[in-house]
């Protein structure tokens, strides 16, 4: 199973009680991204959806309630590439997630921690946790953490950057299977799509 594949099933089902089609402009775009990617899928999910993909369910659901919580969007592309044989496709997981205030958003980006079931949870994506592992990374914007783990002969390696931006925490995950992703490309993302942002709000401003 290839990184972040979960994220269409759970694309399928999730939704129920959130509609986050208003935080699409949050979400990469196709011109935010390196090189050349296609869409497989896009959805809203609650908090409860979310929490649903740990392994501590229950736990899990009950904390992200209790942090303000409300619900959140996702996009998921994957790289296209030439015919093969070729690597692995990066795959790349961009979500906004909605908090009831600026001040809890804020703090459930400052409550993260290098622990590979936080990073794989913070996401509505799959990644395996045989040999997981996570550091902390500096960055330019935000929170970087790098998650690594095994899948068979596949060395797994995700790339996390968390922003708080209001009452909204806006993510980006980029990993494959072959270990090639590098930082680089999850931060370009995120300020690829930072910039365009800070265009188009520029834009309504002067209108």
């Amino acid at each position: 199973m290839l990184l972040a594949a979960a994220v269409v099933i759970a694309g399928c089902r999730a939704g129920a009680g959130f509609d986050g089609t208003g935080l699409d402009p949050f979400l990469c775009q196709a011109g935010d991204l390196p090189g050349t990617f296609m869409e497989q899928t896009r959805g809203d999910f609650t908090a409860d959806d979310l929490g649903g993909l740990s392994r501590m369910p229950e736990e899990r659901k009950a904390a992200y309630r209790t942090a303000g919580m409300q619900g959140g969007r996702f996009v998921f592309w994957k790289e296209a590439l030439p015919r093969p044989p070729f690597a692995s496709p990066v795959n790349v997981v961009c979500q906004v997630l909605s908090f009831e205030s600026e001040e809890q958003a804020s703090a459930w980006v400052a409550r993260l921690r290098p622990d590979p079931d936080i990073i794989r949870d913070s996401g509505m994506l799959w990644a395996p946790m045989e040999n997981a592992s996570t550091i902390e990374l500096p960055g330019e914007r935000g929170r970087l953490f790098e998650l690594v783990a095994s899948e068979g002969d596949a060395q797994v390696r995700l790339f996390a950057v968390h922003e708080a931006r209001g009452r909204l925490v806006v993510s980006v995950f980029a990993g494959d299977r072959d270990g090639r992703t590098e930082a680089a490309t999850a931060l370009a993302i995120a300020a690829s799509r930072d910039a365009r942002l800070e265009r188009e709000r520029a834009t309504s401003a002067s209108r």
